[in-house]
């Protein structure tokens, strides 16, 4: 299946400034049209900057979203009938971009959660770091993760995510792969 999130005008720019600004990890929640089946095209409609104040935790190598941010978000999506696509930075890593093992424990516990209440809804996370950019995004079962194949932005640039979480995944094997996230 091929997945693409395409971007708006702006929005690639902001979102990136937003999560790059320090040195503390940061997110950012975009509220997503997903149409076509293949390719699946999640096209954002609104932006969410998460600000302090939403984290339990919030770290230059953790963050974690607080009780209440995360049911207001997951509401929104219910309350505009979008996708989920979250948004989060490693801005020290200068290695390129890959989810990190307490990203993948995250995961596990909330995309099943969140994709519950969303009515199945797909659920695309990215990782942005200086370098680059990773993804995953879920669509049949909630702890199976598959690759975005591109970002595909206004101009008909195209930005490839590394891959490296999902090849990752892949190595690991059965037991340790995609259905045991």
């Amino acid at each position: 299946m091929n997945v693409i999130l395409d971007l708006r005008p702006g929005f690639k720019r902001r979102i990136w400034a937003h999560l790059l600004q320090n040195d503390l990890e940061q997110m950012a929640f975009a509220f997503a049209g997903v149409d076509g089946a293949d390719p699946m095209v999640f096209t954002p409609k609104e932006v969410y900057f998460a600000p302090p104040d939403d984290f339990a935790l919030q770290t230059s190598h953790g963050l974690e979203l607080g009780d209440e941010a995360r049911a207001r978000i997951i509401k929104h999506a219910w309350d505009t009938e979008t996708a989920l696509v979250e948004f989060h930075s490693h801005p020290t890593d200068r290695q390129p971009a890959m989810f990190s093992g307490s990203d993948l424990a995250g995961f596990a516990e909330f995309v099943p959660h969140c994709r519950w209440r969303l009515r199945g809804r797909p659920y695309l996370a990215l990782v942005v770091n200086p370098v680059g950019v990773d993804a995953l995004v879920w669509t049949a079962h909630p702890r199976s993760p598959i690759a975005l194949n591109a970002i595909r932005l206004v101009s008909g640039r195209r930005i490839v995510p590394s891959h490296r979480t999902i090849a990752a995944i892949r190595a690991e094997g059965p037991e340790h792969g995609p259905g045991a996230l």
